[in-house]
């Protein structure tokens, strides 16, 4: 890949900050709107780290997440991307549950012509192009995952890596487990397009001890099914998963995060034995904190994880 193209994504990517740190991933930040005023959510470890220690149901319970003004995007393109490169490549979060993509757009639309007519000695004119990865939190990451893995290990162009993702597009297959279902229900009329998910049941759902499943598949959700508890669920989706390794999947990689400290899973059994199966078959995991953002929407001590696959589920 040209070190004169980046790749950008927003907040919500779940990915290791080491690999965005490794591959020079631009982040896009979200506003988060809370009890104690707003901050700026841009992945950074160690704010998402004190996030997560601090995190109080009085601070965050409303919280809301809020893209970029046009007029911050703006001020960001001018500032740290205009300078540094020819091609941004922007890899948003599923557009029928945010407005980012929107904003990026209005911005891009905005601002290109001015941009590309400007004097850039010895430089291209300026180009930022957007793309809907109709996915969310770890699939996003998924989605990014390949893109790098053509770019810059196999040396495809970019409109050859881009068109190839497009078609993995419609084969990443999303999760997510939210453990705090009271928080999830409180906030139900806040969530945009998931009128196929009944968070009322969820208050049953809450004194039985289950958990539900919830899939996200060319940018609709759905639940899947339930486990009993956290790690019953975790288990359930897990051995989902192995299943489709069993037949096959398209990216070599699956990605995973979690809405809090790392250290509160990463050596539990359940997860262990899950990475290690995952080995063995010749996938990578991709273990990451989930972003602020995505927490204050599906709440603390959730987690997600994505695969692709071109067979039928089983």
């Amino acid at each position: 890949m040209n070190a004169r193209t980046c790749i950008a994504v927003d907040s919500t990517c779940d990915l290791p900050a080491q690999f965005i740190r490794d591959n020079n991933i631009e982040v896009l930040p979200i506003y988060i709107h809370h009890a104690g005023g707003r901050q700026l959510d841009y992945r950074n470890p160690a704010n998402t780290l004190r996030f997560y220690q601090s995190h109080t149901r009085e601070k965050y319970g409303l919280a809301q997440s809020e893209p970029l003004s046009v007029e911050d995007m703006t001020q960001l393109l001018q500032r740290k991307l205009l300078p540094n490169y020819d091609l941004v490549q922007v890899i948003t979060t599923n557009s029928k549950k945010s407005e980012v993509f929107k904003r990026v757009s209005e911005a891009a639309m905005v601002n290109e012509p001015k941009f590309r007519a400007m004097e850039r000695p010895n430089r291209p004119p300026f180009r930022i192009r957007l793309y809907d990865s109709m996915t969310m939190f770890t699939g996003h990451g998924l989605l990014v995952y390949e893109l790098v893995k053509r770019l810059k290990e196999e040396k495809t162009p970019i409109n050859r890596s881009i068109r190839a993702i497009d078609h993995m597009r419609e084969e990443v297959y999303g999760y997510i487990i939210p453990n705090d279902l009271a928080y999830m229900r409180e906030r139900r009329h806040m969530r945009k397009s998931d009128h196929k998910i009944s968070w009322v049941n969820f208050k049953l759902a809450s004194v039985l001890n289950r958990r539900p499943i919830i899939q996200i598949h060319k940018g609709d959700t759905a639940k899947m099914t339930t486990g009993k508890g956290f790690w019953g669920s975790l288990e359930v989706l897990f051995d989902h998963v192995r299943k489709q390794m069993e037949q096959g999947l398209t990216c070599d990689a699956i990605t995973m995060s979690y809405g809090g400290c790392l250290d509160e899973i990463k050596d539990h059994p359940t997860l262990v034995q899950f990475r290690k199966d995952c080995q063995k078959a010749g996938v990578k995991t991709l273990l990451s904190m989930m972003s602020m953002t995505g927490t204050v929407n599906v709440g603390p001590g959730a987690f997600a994880l994505a695969f692709a696959t071109d067979k039928a589920l089983v």
